[in-house]
């Protein structure tokens, strides 16, 4: 006999903890190099948010050098 099918939301109800445990960092999941680049990706994204509240009084080139920049420091 099969079981009957849940609509959507039911469904995303009924799973939420399962989603929520499985996004949970497990001891061997961290390290010096994750911490390191997690701080990074913090760090240029409050930059960014800096850059694009400064936008309207920057010039252009000004804008994109800084967005730039802050892409260069992600892919070091």
């Amino acid at each position: 006999m099969n079981a009957p099918l849940l609509d959507f939301s039911e469904h995303v109800e009924k799973t939420v903890l399962i989603r929520q445990q499985q996004l949970l960092p497990l001891a061997f999941d961290s390290d010096e190099r994750t911490d390191k680049l997690a701080w990074i990706v913090r760090d240029v994204i409050e930059e960014l948010e800096l850059l694009i509240d400064m936008r309207a009084t920057m010039v252009p080139g000004e804008f994109q050098e800084g967005v730039r920049d802050q892409a260069r420091r992600l892919f070091k």
